[in-house]
C-alpha cells in the first residue's frame, strides 16, 4: 500500500529555535511489512463502547512501534456523519454533528506516522519541550513526543470520545502523566497554549478547516518566540492548501512550500 503525503516543516523563519527542522532526500519512507496488526487486542472503555488497539511502526532506533487505540467500528460513526440531511440550516446541521460527534479521529491517519519520524530525527529538539498537537485523534505524534521526553504534550481535540482514546492509549504507554488531553475547538476565539513545538497531522480534510488551520499557524508564528512547526497531510482534499493564505501575511519574509513523500508498505 502506498500513501502519497505532503509536509510542511518551518524552518526559514526562525533558524535558531529550529536548526535541524530540515527534510533530507530520500523521499521514499518505508512503513515495513506490520503496518496493518492482525490481531488487534479488544476492549471495553466506560464499559460500552468498544475500542481495537493498532500497533503503527515508526521503525526508528529509537522507537520501534506506537501503539493507539480505534473505536473498533467507526464506520457506523461516519455513516451517520456523512447521512446528516444537508437541507437543515447550517446552525441545525451543526448540533446535529456536535451530537454526532467527529468521526475521523477515532481512527489512525498516515499523516501521524510521518510527524511522528520527524519528531524522532528531531528528537534534541523534543526533549524537555512543550509540544502541543492539533486534531491529536488517536495520538500516534502525541505519544512519539512524550517517549522523547517532552515535558508536557498538549493533545488539543474537538471530540471527547477522541481524547478518551488518546488518554487510554497514553495510560495503557505509561506516559499518561506527560499527556494532556484538552478538549478544544479550533473556530472558537481561544488562544491556543504556549509551546514550543506545534504538530497537525492530517486534519486538513475539509476547505474550512484547512483555512482555520492556517489561520492558527498565522496565530502561533506571530508570537514572540514562534514554535517549530511541522504539518503533515496525506488526504489532499481538494482546496485546502493553506499556504498561499498564510505566505500572504508574512510577505517580507521567503514563502512556504510543501515538501512532498510517499509512505510504502
Amino acid at each position: 500500500m502506498q500513501f502519497n503525503l505532503k509536509i510542511l516543516i518551518i524552518i526559514q523563519l526562525f533558524p535558531i529555535l529550529c536548526t535541524g527542522f530540515t527534510i533530507d532526500s530520500p523521499s521514499i519512507v518505508r512503513l515495513g511489512n506490520n503496518q496493518v496488526q492482525q490481531n488487534p487486542k479488544i476492549q471495553t472503555l466506560e464499559g460500552n463502547i468498544k475500542i481495537s488497539s493498532r500497533t503503527v511502526p515508526i521503525c526508528t532506533d529509537e522507537i520501534k512501534e506506537i501503539t493507539v487505540w480505534e473505536l473498533e467500528q467507526p464506520s457506523k460513526l461516519m455513516e451517520m456523519w456523512w447521512s446528516t440531511p444537508d437541507d437543515s440550516s447550517e446552525t441545525e446541521l451543526k448540533k446535529k454533528k456536535e451530537k454526532i460527534g467527529d468521526p475521523f479521529g477515532v481512527i489512525m491517519w498516515p499523516g501521524s506516522i510521518l510527524a511522528s519520524r520527524e519528531l524522532v530525527r528531531h528528537r534534541h529538539w523534543v526533549s524537555g519541550s512543550t509540544v502541543l498537537v492539533l486534531g491529536a485523534g488517536t495520538g500516534v505524534e502525541v505519544q512519539c513526543a512524550a517517549f522523547l521526553g517532552a515535558s508536557k504534550v498538549i493533545a488539543l481535540d474537538i471530540s471527547s470520545l477522541t481524547l478518551k482514546l488518546l488518554q487510554f492509549g497514553a495510560e495503557e504507554a505509561g506516559v499518561g502523566d506527560v499527556v494532556e488531553p484538552v478538549l478544544f475547538d479550533l473556530y472558537s476565539h481561544e488562544e491556543l497554549p504556549k509551546c514550543d513545538i506545534v504538530v497537525a497531522a492530517d486534519v486538513l480534510y475539509s476547505p474550512e478547516l484547512a483555512q482555520q488551520i492556517g489561520k492558527r499557524i498565522v496565530e502561533v508564528l506571530k508570537w514572540d518566540s514562534p514554535p517549530c512547526l511541522i504539518v503533515t497531510d496525506s488526504q489532499r482534499f481538494h482546496d485546502t492548501d493553506f499556504l498561499p493564505d498564510v505566505n500572504g501575511c508574512f510577505s517580507d519574509r521567503s514563502p512556504l512550500e510543501w515538501q512532498y513523500f510517499e509512505l510504502q508498505n
